[in-house]
């Protein structure tokens, strides 16, 4: 297992970040941009498969997990989500890099490239969309029904009693740990048979304890987002990768995406959910080499 150094950031606008560096090797630069509520250890099998060949470095989303709040007068949207990646980058000197991104990661992704389209190698672009995921959330079950439209505005209404779930966070913790709470998420079709349920539970039981207020923030802020028109102008090689039952950012969104991306390429996992890089890792990684081999001709020692 490789391991991880933590480093303190300060992004531009004075928030204070914790970012990650590991491995090495002559492959390019990861960047990994986590999941709304993911961290580092959810791509503990992406970093011990790539990092013996590639430097990978990521951070901790601001007001989440270990970087702080965001600076006073400042707030959660992509754009200064996109100003601490920019600040990341630059702490550890790096000029260029492919972008990893993991659900939310996906939207960092994309304004990154409206905003630093310099400093972007390549994209693999994991279980996510474009913009606006609250408004595709759950389609099509809920196409054309009133809680389809009406899921924004409760998220904002979330947001403003979010700190009353503050004394029942220990419990929630202790059932995200639970085999029942494991049961009822794959019974919901969050999560398929094959997810590594050791490793869902604890970053589940971790999300649990994370600042709500803050993390609901930044929901509605990735909630109110669309990148939808830097798509067509992407001239990196950019790889998507979805499950055909992921809910929460459906394979329709992929599928748009890599139509309106020139060259981009699609990988659909059969049954994969959200969470793919925990049910499907082996193949995820594979396919990512062959891409970054075909693509940007790096091919492994």
């Amino acid at each position: 297992m490789l391991e991880i150094h933590a480093s303190s950031v300060r992004a531009p606008d004075g928030t204070e970040l914790t970012a990650f560096e590991c491995g090495g090797g002559p492959g390019p630069t990861f960047v990994l941009c986590n999941g709304l509520g993911g961290n580092i250890d959810a791509w503990r099998y992406l970093i011990d498969d790539f990092g013996p060949h590639h430097r990978i470095v990521s951070w901790d989303y601001r007001g989440l997990y270990k970087s702080g709040p965001a600076a006073p007068g400042t707030g959660y949207e992509i754009e200064r989500q996109v100003q601490d990646l920019q600040a990341v980058m630059t702490h550890f000197g790096i000029e260029r890099a492919v972008l990893l991104g993991w659900s939310m990661g996906v939207q960092v992704s994309f304004e990154a490239w409206r905003r630093m389209p310099q400093a972007i190698e390549a994209m693999v672009l994991i279980n996510g969309t474009y913009g606006s995921p609250l408004a595709t959330a759950f389609s099509p079950m809920l196409k054309d029904s009133p809680l389809a439209q009406m899921l924004p505005a409760i998220a904002r209404g979330l947001e403003s009693i979010a700190h009353l779930a503050e004394p029942f966070q220990p419990m929630a913790q202790k059932v995200t740990k639970t085999k029942l709470a494991l049961k009822v998420i794959k019974s919901l079709g969050l999560a398929s048979q094959a997810l590594d349920e050791k490793m869902f539970l604890t970053l589940a039981s971790e999300v649990a304890g994370l600042h709500m207020p803050r993390h609901m923030a930044t929901l509605n802020a990735l909630a109110a987002h669309s990148a939808v028109d830097v798509l067509d102008s992407i001239t990196v090689p950019v790889l998507v990768v979805t499950g055909d039952h992921d809910l929460l950012t459906p394979l329709a969104q992929s599928r748009e995406m890599v139509k309106a991306i020139p060259g981009a390429e699609l990988l659909v996992i059969p049954s994969g959910t959200h969470y793919t890089p925990l049910e499907f890792p082996e193949l995820i990684h594979l396919r990512v080499e062959k891409w970054l081999r075909e693509r940007m001709g790096f091919t492994r020692a």
